[in-house]
């Protein structure tokens, strides 16, 4: 467990990851062995996504959120450092409601797709940042029932922010109902979240 249960800097990922599960560990090796974070460096790089909070199912990205405040000249420098990696591709996406343009880039890394996502907002104001860390908050109340059960959904075919929303049974769009729960703080939110489930 990291200090006080957050994961709010790729310190406090990475440290997590080291001493998780057998797939977190395998993940931190693979971040550390690729060069990955101090190529992407400049750009403050933040392992996200289903591997750190433990719902991750087979074939899930490895995600890396960064910051740049040029995208063209991000993804140029990409292109030049890791373009010859196996399966990179690039591509720029459109506006996200109140984010922005955004550059992503895959690739393969020894056994695991990864995904790095970047964008002209920092990165702790990012949607997949903020929900990531109220997901972690509502698994760490759930327990194994909670990953349990979000794993299934994701089995079942599921994205991870709409089987969140479907186990709290909320009804408006997921990416907006959980980045409006990541603004409650922690007591908060638990103390809402156990008025809408029962794992």
């Amino acid at each position: 467990m990291v200090l006080g249960g957050e994961m709010s800097t790729t310190a406090e990922v990475m440290a997590h990851l080291a001493t998780g599960n057998e797939r977190q560990q395998d993940a931190y090796r693979v971040l550390q062995s690729s060069g990955l974070l101090n190529i992407l460096a400049d750009y403050h790089p933040y392992p996200a996504g289903t591997v750190p909070i433990d719902i991750d199912i087979p074939g899930s990205d490895l995600d890396l959120l960064c910051y740049a405040e040029d995208l063209d000249v991000f993804e140029a420098e990409i292109h030049n450092r890791i373009g010859a990696v196996g399966e990179f591709q690039c591509a720029r996406g459109g506006d996200l409601p109140d984010q922005g343009p955004y550059v992503t880039c895959n690739l393969q890394v020894g056994h695991w797709p990864v995904e790095i996502f970047a964008q002209s907002v920092p990165i702790n104001r990012q949607n997949a940042y903020l929900h990531m860390l109220v997901e972690w908050r509502l698994l760490q109340l759930w327990g194994e029932a909670g990953h349990r059960e979000i794993r299934r959904l994701k089995r079942a075919g599921w994205k991870t922010e709409p089987a969140f929303a479907f186990v709290l049974g909320l009804q408006g769009d997921p990416y907006v109902d959980m980045l409006h729960l990541a603004e409650m703080k922690r007591e908060d939110l638990w103390n809402w979240a156990r008025s809408r489930t029962s794992l």
